[in-house]
Order: C-alpha cells, then sequence, then structure tokens
C-alpha cells in the first residue's frame, strides 16, 4: 500500500534519537515512513484494518519489532469484536477462523528466515488460544501446528523455541492421543539422531506428562509426574538399547540415570517404601547389564575406539554409589580412581566424587 496515501489524515511522527546520537542506524527510507506512521498510530491507538495493514509492512522490515507484533494482536482482537468494544485485551473477539489462518500463515512466512525469533513464536501462541476454543476441530488445528513444529525441526532438530512451542501445544491440548503420538515422535527424532539432547528430553516430557494424562490420575497418585515402575523399566529398556547403538553418546546414559534415580528417590519417601525391594533389584539389574556391555566393547571395531568408554562409566558409577553397599561403593571408588585418568577435564571432579565415596565406605560395616 502507498502509505502517505492511506494515511493522510494523520502526521507521521519521526524517531526521536537526542541531539546528539551516539551510533545513529541508517534505515532506508520506506523504512523510515513506515515507522514514522506507525508511531503516529500508536499514539492515537488506532485499531483498525489499516492499521493492521501497516502492522504487516513494518513487520516484513523487522520481524523482532515486539511492539508492532503486539499491536497487531490487538487490531486483530478489535477487528474480530462484532461489538466494538476493544478496550479491553482480553480474548472476547470472536474465532475468524480465516484471519487467524492467514495470520498464522504470515508469522510463518517471516519465520522461515527467522526461525529462533521469539516474537514469532508468542505471536503463534498468542493466535492459537483464540483459535483452540473451537472445541470440535481442536485436535486438527493443534496437529496442523505440530506439522509446522516438524517442519522447523526438520531444518533445525535443536532449535529450543520450536521443541518449546510443540510442549505448549500438547499440554493445553492434554489429550491422551497426542501424548501417546508424541512418544512416537520423539523417537523417530532420536533415530535421526542419537545424540540429540532435545529429543531426549521431549521423550521424558512426553512420557511422564503423558503418564499423568493418560491416567487422568492427578500428580499425587503418580508422586509429582513419576512413571510408574513397569513403564520406568521400559523405559530404562529403551535408554540400554540406545546406549548400544552408541556407548560413547552420553544422552542415553543419562536418561537412563534419570529414570533409575526418579524411581530410587521414590522408594525412599514413605509412600514409596513398599517399592524399595524391587527398586533395588532394578538398579543391580541395570548395573549388570552395564557391566556386559562393557565387556562386550573391550575389543576395538570399526565403529568403536578402543579405550574405556568415559559415558557408560559414568553412569555405572552413579548406580552403583545409588545402592550404597559396600561392595558397590568399593567398586565405585575404584573406577572413579580409572575416571581421573581417563577423563582429565573432569579430573577433579572425579577427585571429589571419590572424596564422598571414601566417606560412605566409613559408615558402611
Amino acid at each position: 500500500m502507498i502509505i502517505p496515501d492511506v494515511f493522510s489524515d494523520i502526521d507521521p511522527i519521526a524517531q526521536s534519537d537526542g541531539p546528539e546520537p551516539a551510533c545513529a542506524i541508517t534505515y532506508t527510507p520506506e523504512f523510515v515512513q513506515a515507522h514514522d506512521y506507525l508511531r503516529a498510530v500508536l499514539k492515537a491507538d488506532e485499531r483498525s484494518e489499516r492499521a493492521f495493514e501497516l502492522t504487516t509492512t513494518c513487520l516484513k522490515f523487522n520481524p523482532a519489532n515486539y511492539t508492532c507484533w503486539h499491536f497487531r494482536r490487538r487490531c486483530l482482537v478489535a477487528l474480530c469484536t462484532p461489538s466494538g468494544d476493544d478496550d479491553d485485551d482480553d480474548a472476547r473477539a470472536t474465532i475468524d477462523v480465516k484471519r487467524i489462518d492467514d495470520d498464522l500463515e504470515f508469522a510463518a512466512k517471516l519465520g522461515g528466515t527467522n526461525p529462533k525469533n521469539y516474537q514469532l513464536w508468542y505471536h503463534r501462541r498468542a493466535l492459537l488460544e483464540i483459535h483452540f476454543r473451537g472445541e470440535e476441530t481442536m485436535i486438527q488445528v493443534a496437529q496442523k501446528e505440530l506439522d509446522y513444529v516438524d517442519m522447523i525441526l526438520d531444518d533445525d532438530n535443536k532449535n529450543y523455541h520450536a521443541w518449546s512451542h510443540r510442549q505448549w501445544i500438547i499440554r493445553t491440548i492434554n489429550q491422551p492421543e497426542l501424548w501417546s503420538a508424541e512418544i512416537d515422535y520423539s523417537h523417530s527424532k532420536i533415530l535421526s539422531d542419537p545424540r540429540n539432547n532435545s529429543a531426549w528430553n521431549q521423550r521424558w516430557f512426553a512420557t511422564h506428562e503423558g503418564e499423568i494424562a493418560v491416567n487422568n490420575s492427578g500428580k499425587n497418585k503418580l508422586g509429582g509426574g513419576k512413571l510408574t515402575f513397569d513403564k520406568a523399566a521400559e523405559e530404562a529398556n529403551y535408554a540400554v538399547c540406545g546406549a548400544q547403538v552408541d556407548p560413547f553418546n552420553e544422552s542415553p546414559w543419562r536418561y537412563l540415570i534419570g529414570v533409575l534415580m526418579e524411581q530410587y528417590r521414590w522408594a525412599q519417601r514413605e509412600e514409596g517404601a513398599d517399592d524399595k525391594d524391587r527398586v533395588d533389584g532394578l538398579l543391580r539389574e541395570y548395573v549388570a547389564k552395564i557391566k556386559d556391555m562393557n565387556k562386550s566393547w573391550e575389543s576395538p571395531t570399526e565403529d568403536l575406539p578402543a579405550g574405556p568408554c568415559v559415558s557408560l562409566m559414568s553412569a555405572l558409577v552413579d548406580l552403583l554409589e545409588t545402592i550404597g553397599d559396600k561392595s558397590s561403593l568399593q567398586e565405585a571408588k575404584e573406577m572413579m580412581g580409572e575416571l581421573i585418568l581417563e577423563d582429565p577435564v573432569r579430573r577433579k571432579y572425579w577427585h571429589k566424587r571419590q572424596g564422598t565415596v571414601l566417606i560412605s565406605l566409613g559408615k558402611v560395616s
């Protein structure tokens, strides 16, 4: 649009950098003109169709303009409010599906070159909060947005904003089928890149919060989102399978320790006392599995380098120290001695851990 013609009744407001700007930015004439009129529209608080279109122009110049995105949403609410009572910025706007879809598409086009622009992701969330009120189409809308996020993650599978947005969608809809599908989705991402910590984190999110949603049992019954014992055993086995693919990949080992330590902490609580023996058995089972894995890798192959696997040893030490009997602590102490040599970057850390184990050994009869 030809901005001066469309806003002929408004005087533009120039940017004020002070009499002696320390570092004046050289904008294009088109950028200056659009933002001069935007300042005038903001001052008048004009929430109209032409103001909405002006934000489109300004955001094409600068997709990171938070003020512009905020004002765009205020215009959108006003344009979707039949009564014209748009003084309140709450979401009393009617669900104008076409407008929302068009704006999501607009944000997607800008996001193509700005995939880590926080303002874009927040704008999508604000639009979807309105869109999700149409309960009969909520799942379909959510799935469409999840497909969009998947497209972004195909380009950058560790995009924090995209993963956070994905979690917000699933948590907001909170339907068992979405939680179950997300476990499968995180699995596919782990297969494509086993070292993707974001994908492992997403699996943790989907299994833990999904456990609550699927069972509809609230947090107290599951111990604040804790996995059931059977589910924990399943996830521990999943982690070990991931570690077998690449034992030098720390991600599955940390996932394994997270799952098992969660069960251990639960068993130490009064309400989890009945699970203490079988949790101890689970810890010992995985100590034995890891030792067997370690033996199978003692001979180097084309895929696996020679020498100790620090990630494996670190996980084994954590489990041995958690079991806490004399023989386990003694074994952990000796292995920490090896780690002091094999993991020089964390040498001081292993020295400190070894000192802690020596103190524990002194307390065990």
